[in-house]
Order: structure tokens, then C-alpha cells, then sequence
């Protein structure tokens, strides 16, 4: 079995993020990941922990350590977190640095996009390595084609989810989760303006509990920004505390833009006692 050192300066924010990211997609019988710096700090930075948290990932409890010796001589890949001359050296291990931005005081949203580019990195990372593990392991998320609709449509009815206005942002708009040649997720957004609304989040009953769900959404979020869009709205009858464990929040129907107002979910599908949630795009 393989161990990944990931490493920085004060060992509080990117090399924490990645290190349990790692331990998370990995297949443990074949490589784990610890964390250290040359100067570590007092604890996990706050808005890490924060972000963390919202993909169930709770790191109140991680202590940054010292990069000591002992610990690189156990160590067979370093990964650096794109801190320049300051970085970690061990010698004799393969190495790659991560030219990832630090956390530190940023505002959540932006700690939310580095954590996607670690997720993003981690997962590439272990796929070229032919590490991953568990429900994850061969999920290739990819842009929905018109050939997809059958698919989605199934997986909407199973989910008792609404087909009306699929149309409206269908397959521009959506992505699709496949496992084996089977389509097990989808996710869609349609966007108004400045504003999206994620309509279509279903995932197949075996691939539910995975975080199958939060990497569609993170998908559809990550694209939403790209689209120049500003704001991510959701409606649910049944799944509010999923988006708020990954950092939506609840709002009233009033304070939701015209845009999506219009649209059909808000207007007429979803009944006037199904949540609405928001989740702010600007970083």
C-alpha cells in the first residue's frame, strides 16, 4: 500500500482538504494520505472546517503536525500545495505540486471553488493511479446528449420527481453519472439571467449515501459559475436538509428573483409548501 504525503507550510487548510479528500475516494487496500507542514499552525482554519463540513467531512477534530523526518521516511509521494519556494522537499519520493490558492480568510464561497479544484485534482489523481475506491470508483460524470433523455426520464419517475419542462434546459443544461454503461445520476440547471434554479437531481437507489448527489451538484454549480451565473435556487418537498448540508440556504418565496419565478418548477409544479433554498455563486 502506497501513502501520500500532502504538504505545506502550516499544514491548516489545502494539504487538510486533500489529505481527507484522498482518504475519502480512495480504495484503502491500495494507497492512504496523511498531512504535515514544515510550520504548523494552531489548529484547521475556520472556513475550512466550514466547507469541509458540508461535504460530511469533519476535521474539528485534525491537528496540524510537523513534517519530521520520521514521518517522510514513510512516505512514497509527496504532493505540495503550490506554496513556491517554500514548499516541503523529500528527498528520493515521486513529487507533484498542486498550484492550489490559500484558503486562509477567504470567504466561503471562495473556499468552496478551492475545495472543488481539490476534489477535481484528488479525484484525477487517483484515477491515473488506478486508486480509486468504493461507490466512486468508475463514476464518470459527463454533459448529457439528447440520447440521455430516456435515462433521465427513468431515473426522474423512480424518484417520483417531475418530468414537465425537462425540455427547458435539456441536455445543455444537464450531466449525466455513469457506472458500467448505466446511467445512475443526473442533475440539470436552467438558468434565468443572472440566476439558476437545479432542477432534476436524482440518483439510483443502489448509488444513493455515496455523495454521488453533492458531486452532481457540485458539477452543476461549478458549470453555473463558468456561465457567468450569480446565484444557484432550489425547491424540494423532501430533500431540504441535503442542500443545506452542503451549503445552501433556506429563503423565503418572496425573496426569489422573477426569473426563476417563471419557471414552471416554481410556478406551478412544486406546491407553495415546498422549500426554497439559495446558494450564492460569487466568490
Amino acid at each position: 500500500m502506497k501513502k501520500v504525503l500532502f504538504a505545506c507550510v502550516h499544514n491548516a487548510g489545502r494539504s487538510q482538504m486533500a489529505a481527507a479528500l484522498f482518504n475519502r475516494y480512495a480504495d484503502p487496500s491500495k494507497a492512504t494520505a496523511v498531512s504535515a507542514g514544515t510550520e504548523p499552525g494552531a489548529h484547521v482554519h475556520p472556513e475550512v472546517l466550514e466547507a469541509m463540513k458540508e461535504l460530511g467531512i469533519d476535521l474539528s477534530a485534525a491537528k496540524p503536525q510537523f513534517l519530521s523526518d520520521e514521518l517522510a521516511a514513510t512516505v512514497s509521494v509527496l504532493v505540495t500545495m503550490g506554496c513556491g519556494e517554500t514548499c516541503p522537499v523529500v528527498p528520493g519520493v515521486e513529487r507533484h505540486d498542486w498550484p492550489l490558492e490559500d484558503p486562509k480568510g477567504k470567504p466561503i464561497e471562495r473556499v468552496r471553488a478551492i475545495r472543488g479544484e481539490v476534489v477535481d485534482r484528488v479525484k484525477a489523481f487517483l484515477g491515473q493511479k488506478g486508486w480509486l475506491g468504493g461507490n466512486d470508483a468508475g463514476v464518470e460524470l459527463s454533459a448529457a446528449t439528447a440520447a440521455d433523455e430516456g435515462a433521465i426520464r427513468k431515473l426522474l419517475g423512480d424518484a417520483a420527481l417531475p418530468l414537465e419542462g425537462l425540455e427547458v434546459a435539456f441536455p445543455k443544461g444537464y450531466v449525466v453519472a455513469q457506472s458500467a454503461d448505466r446511467t445512475i445520476g443526473c442533475a440539470g440547471v436552467e438558468a434565468y439571467g443572472e440566476d439558476g434554479l437545479l432542477r432534476s437531481l436524482a440518483v439510483a437507489p443502489e448509488a444513493r449515501k455515496t455523495g454521488l448527489g453533492a458531486r452532481l451538484v457540485e458539477n452543476r454549480l461549478a458549470a453555473a459559475r463558468s456561465d457567468g451565473l450569480s446565484a444557484i435556487f432550489a425547491i424540494t418537498t423532501t430533500a431540504a436538509d441535503f442542500f443545506e448540508h452542503i451549503g445552501f440556504e433556506r429563503i423565503g418565496r418572496e425573496a426569489v428573483p422573477g426569473g426563476v419565478r417563471s419557471s414552471a418548477e416554481f410556478s406551478s409544479i412544486c406546491p407553495s409548501s415546498a422549500v426554497v433554498l439559495r446558494r450564492s455563486l460569487k466568490s
